[in-house]
């Protein structure tokens, strides 16, 4: 009986670790996104903290006329530079509310720090004591991507590279894009790939096509096999997947709720899934041990 009733309380802990584990790996998959570089720190009511506040204050106020904007707010060692972007494809309004969201998300997850990046759904923000404006930085670059797999992954990739480079020329060299282009080339018979490049308009032509480039070879190495992906970058964005994503969408939080749902649905269906077998598991060897005969019958 001892060592059933010890078999019992392993499972049940197996149970409760993949149960942690399974909610762990669904979740962590939503915005936001951080990056807290290692920097010096301010402290609690500041110059440093009240100029980064009213630089806040000022992105939320600009948010409504203009998809990207960058400034900075105080003098000397307690001046802050800031930025944000949002993507182009979302209304002013969806641009205002994610900024909203971004400027708080920014702090929380980074107290005390000089320097802060944070991606939304549809935009990311950015501080330091820094000046970076119009300075090319990949260092820190952030992925994200479909768990699903493609058939044909090296033909897959093939595609996914030449959209994504046809784009990245167009975004960089091409003024009038403003350095936002999305495009789409035919996969197969039913299957149509979507992509969107963007870069921080405070970069050169150069830069800008530098920035995308990196991010397509961080592409390449971490998730060519996969339907969909899209790579963060303080200085630009890529994302691709097999749906008009950018296409009438007008507010970001209506994919931000469409994904949370899938999830949670994700969520319940690997409960059920690891509670099933832990039954099953506790059953068959429940079986085992009562069927077995003791050693005084053989």
């Amino acid at each position: 009986m001892v060592h059933f009733s010890s078999f019992t309380r392993t499972i049940q802990l197996l149970f409760y670790c993949s149960l942690i584990a399974t909610f762990y790996d669904l979740v962590r998959a939503d915005p936001p996104y951080h990056l807290c570089p290692k920097t010096t720190n301010y402290s609690a009511n500041s110059p440093f903290e009240y100029n980064r506040k009213n630089l806040f204050n000022s992105f939320t106020s600009n948010a409504s006329v203009a998809k990207l904007f960058n400034t900075s707010s105080g003098n000397n060692s307690d001046r802050v530079y800031g930025q944000y972007m949002c993507l182009n494809y979302v209304q002013n309004y969806a641009c205002i509310n994610c900024i909203k969201v971004a400027a708080e998300d920014a702090v929380k997850p980074c107290p005390g720090k000089t320097e802060a990046v944070v991606w939304e759904e549809s935009c990311q923000l950015r501080y330091s004591n820094e000046n970076f404006i119009g300075r090319l930085d990949v260092t820190g670059n952030f992925n994200q991507y479909n768990p699903l797999n493609i058939s044909e992954p090296e033909r897959y990739r093939s595609a996914v590279n030449s959209i994504l480079r046809n784009l990245t020329e167009e975004a960089a060299f091409d003024p009038s894009t403003q350095m936002y282009v999305t495009g789409n080339v035919s996969f197969t018979d039913t299957d149509t790939l979507y992509a969107l490049v963007q870069c921080t308009t405070d970069l050169s032509a150069d830069d800008c096509n530098k920035c995308l480039q990196t991010a397509i070879a961080n592409i390449s190495s971490c998730c060519y096999f996969s339907l969909g992906a899209l790579l963060l970058s303080r200085s630009c964005y890529l994302r691709y997947e097999f749906y008009a994503f950018y296409a009438g969408v007008s507010d970001g939080s209506k994919a931000s709720r469409k994904g949370k749902q899938r999830k949670r649905w994700m969520l319940i269906l690997a409960i059920v899934l690891v509670f099933t077998y832990i039954v099953g598991s506790l059953a068959f060897h429940y079986l085992l041990y009562c069927n077995k005969k003791p050693e005084s019958e053989k």
